[in-house]
């Protein structure tokens, strides 16, 4: 029985030892972040970014020096809300807890077809442990060709409720006709609007999605 029991001591030191090791990762990776409270929103994330003035394309702030690439994990799962792909890398922004979920904003600057920047902020949920559990794309930005703006704006709540708001602004005119005889004229604008839930597992939970809305952009 002596035998036995050494093993499982032995067993069970090395698994406290690894739990530590993987906590103090976690927290050694959250020095790079700014910890917020909730609500935080699409004008919290502005400070990130800027519209470069000869090209009118937007630019990483110069300030964040902090680079960091993406696991093979977090290169694998599919990211909700996503339009665009994502880069090889990412910067840290935020992070903060909500019913004992790790969740990380993060953000990166991709390339459309065309070599367009694409602004992206996404968040990413995370166990105890550091493992990543789900993602969803809040704001994805470029101005393709000075002919069309794709932005979004977002809120999240401290209810742990996710308002995004995915929107197109038509910067030039178009002769794009429906079978409505309607089309798009110069600062007009359509908006898909969705609600998401922060769950207990740490999934975010679409509760509810619109179709798209055309409207003045005021």
């Amino acid at each position: 029985m002596k035998n036995l029991i050494y093993p499982v001591v032995i067993y069970f030191i090395i698994l406290c030892h690894i739990n530590l090791a993987m906590g103090n990762n976690v927290q050694n990776d959250l020095h790079y972040y700014q910890k917020i409270s909730l609500p935080y929103s699409s004008n919290d994330v502005t400070k990130y970014y800027y519209w470069e003035d000869k090209t009118e394309e937007l630019r990483i702030s110069p300030n964040q020096k902090v680079s960091v690439r993406f696991s093979d994990k977090e290169c694998c799962i599919l990211r909700k809300l996503a339009k665009f792909a994502r880069s090889d890398s990412y910067y840290p922004a935020i992070y903060f807890s909500y019913k004992n979920i790790l969740y990380k904003g993060i953000f990166f600057i991709n390339y459309t077809d065309n070599d367009m920047p694409i602004f992206i902020f996404q968040l990413n949920s995370y166990d105890l442990n550091g493992n990543i559990i789900d993602v969803i794309v809040l704001d994805e930005r470029v101005n393709v060709e000075g002919e069309v703006l794709y932005f979004n704006d977002f809120t999240i709540q401290q209810n742990g409720e996710i308002l995004v708001s995915k929107n197109e602004q038509y910067l030039l005119d178009y002769d794009l006709i429906d079978n409505k005889g309607e089309g798009f004229r110069i600062g007009e604008a359509k908006s898909k609007k969705f609600t998401y839930q922060m769950s207990t597992s740490g999934i975010f939970k679409k509760i509810n999605e619109t179709n798209y809305k055309q409207y003045k952009w005021k």
